[in-house]
């Protein structure tokens, strides 16, 4: 039985050229690795509806890439209308209803911003795809859109303090009779298993 594939919609700003085949690169890559993509780039026409494109896009999506570039941070923060403004005011929305998702993926590339991701993502945890750090984050990019663990937690053990010994049951001994009893030995003798003697 195929997997479902995860299904993955890229937020970014049309800054230029360049960063448009920076972005198609990484949702083909993407795409070769099971994710389907919802881009633009793909899944518009002449005379296609953006407006709808962004709502049905980001409502039937399993998750949301959040290119940060230094322009889409200014678009998505000064509150501007377009393209950026309509996606975010989407998600900020979609994050409201589920404050503790993991939904929202950000990725920062060409940003040197000391805060590099635009208010309405906050604090969530990000990927910095530059040229140092790229091949680890989309590692953990495609192992995270798959459900799959970089560092999958162990199997956990028993606790150390429960692995107690056995109880030791004692050996009763009768003096044996013989040529080299004492005549003044009798009684019984208890025998402990690494323990002591009692007469």
């Amino acid at each position: 039985m195929e997997q479902t594939k995860p299904k993955l919609f890229i937020s970014y700003s049309h800054d230029s050229e360049e960063h448009k085949a920076w972005v198609l690169k990484l949702a083909t890559r993407l795409e070769q690795n099971g994710v389907h993509v919802i881009l633009d780039q793909w899944d518009i026409t002449l005379g296609s509806d953006l407006t709808l494109f962004m709502e049905q896009g980001l409502t039937s999506a399993d998750r949301v890439l959040v290119i940060c570039t230094e322009p889409y941070v200014a678009k998505a923060n000064m509150q501007k209308s377009g393209g950026v403004g309509y996606e975010k005011m989407i998600i900020s929305s979609q994050i409201m209803r589920e404050l503790n998702s993991n939904r929202v993926i950000p990725v920062i590339v060409n940003n040197s911003l000391p805060e590099p991701v635009p208010t309405f993502v906050g604090a969530r945890l990000r990927l910095y795809f530059d040229a140092v750090n790229y091949d680890n984050s989309y590692a953990e990019l495609i192992h995270d859109l798959h459900g799959e663990k970089m560092k999958p937690r162990p199997a956990a053990g028993p606790s150390p303090f429960s692995r107690k010994p056995p109880p030791l049951n004692p050996v009763n001994l009768s003096q044996p009779d013989g040529a080299n009893q004492s005549p003044t030995s009798t009684g019984k003798v208890t025998f402990v298993p690494n323990g002591n003697y009692d007469s």
